[in-house]
């Protein structure tokens, strides 16, 4: 990621993007190539009066007809785009509403949700609000689950999300596992953990379900009296904490999270096939835990029952090493005992991307 607005060498654009062109020998372009132009009144005047400007957009609309490549407008607070020349060459380019500039977070949200949507092909991020309607001694109506599953609500339908899909909603003789399995490609759970939510039998099911998944997960902590001992399906998963007298920040802030976990997903999937052809045995969106090994583990006892080592790459960052030691510990015990690696992309590199022979 990087921007371009200083002249580059004696005329007033920029330096090339490098995606028709290598900016250096052996950079090549990004598979996919995100242009993020900032139209005001300043860009306006650049475009019209210098011809260097001028050519600099129209090669970036020229490269938003390429498959690899997506571009988008976000304009400047007041810039009438269609009253301007400019507006004639990007009238027909998606807009990231401007007025977004104002909320912290907002436009950010909105540009990992356009990405997310081009990569994975969704017309939008659906979000799943998982929430429990029973309340501590302690919790009032005002900081319970239901109200504050209410007020995400509320912050969705202000946002560019899905119609949110509230679990404990749903019909009777709907499957649930199904229907996130089905929608798992453009589908994020929100957890909003009040006292009572880790120890609900069926919120459990559905952070699992979620988790089996492997799709994004962020955990909004609401909690008012504490809880009672928690529970190990919950964690492992971004958090967010959330003030129950103003809830709002909070709930922005999880939902921005959430978005961003969902933009980590598309971009894993996108690459996926690229570690795949490495030799490595499992390829999950998050870093394993218990909860996710030990079903990967059973699946692939019985689909290589002759394998004996086990392989694994997760995105950035790694796990540390009491973690890694549990994971080999439960890969041992489940018959493992070759070979067990848990790398990265970045550890995988600077071990020369290469696994045991």
């Amino acid at each position: 990621m990087y921007a371009r607005s200083a002249p580059w060498g004696a005329d007033g654009a920029p330096r090339p993007l490098g995606i028709s062109d290598e900016l250096a020998p052996g950079i090549v372009a990004a598979h996919r190539n995100v242009i993020i132009v900032y139209v005001g009144a300043e860009l306006a005047t650049a475009f019209k009066n210098d011809p260097a400007w001028g050519r600099y957009i129209r090669e970036i609309v020229e490269l938003g007809a390429r498959e690899q490549v997506k571009v988008y407008t976000v304009l400047k607070e007041g810039f009438d785009l269609a009253s301007s020349r400019i507006g004639e060459l990007l009238g027909d380019t998606q807009a990231l509403t401007g007025a977004l500039l104002h909320e912290q977070g907002s436009l950010g949200r909105e540009v990992s949700q356009a990405i997310t949507q081009w990569i994975t092909g969704t017309s939008q991020i659906r979000v799943f609000i998982s929430h429990t309607k029973h309340s501590s001694l302690v919790e009032t109506d005002a900081n319970s689950g239901a109200n504050i599953a209410q007020r995400v609500r509320d912050v969705i339908r202000r946002t560019h999300l899905d119609d949110f899909f509230d679990a404990q909603d749903i019909q009777a003789g709907d499957d649930w596992e199904a229907v996130l399995d089905g929608n798992a490609e453009g589908s994020a759970l929100l957890m909003v953990r009040t006292d009572k939510y880790a120890g609900r039998e069926w919120t459990q099911r559905e952070v699992l379900t979620a988790k089996t998944a492997d799709v994004p997960i962020v955990c909004l902590h609401a909690l008012t009296g504490g809880e009672d001992r928690g529970s190990f399906l919950m964690d492992h998963v971004p958090s967010v904490p959330c003030s129950l007298e103003s809830p709002e920040g909070g709930i922005v802030a999880a939902l921005n999270s959430l978005v961003d976990e969902a933009l980590k997903r598309a971009l894993w999937e996108a690459q996926r096939v690229y570690h795949e052809s490495d030799g490595f045995d499992w390829l999950p969106v998050h870093a394993p835990e218990p909860v996710t090994l030990t079903q990967w583990l059973r699946v692939h006892q019985r689909e290589d029952p002759g394998d004996e080592h086990v392989w694994i790459m997760h995105p950035d960052p790694p796990l540390g090493p009491q973690e890694r030691d549990v994971v080999k510990s439960l890969c041992s015990l489940a018959g493992f005992t070759d070979s067990v690696e848990i790398l990265t992309p970045r550890t995988f590199a600077t071990r020369g991307g290469v696994l045991p022979s």
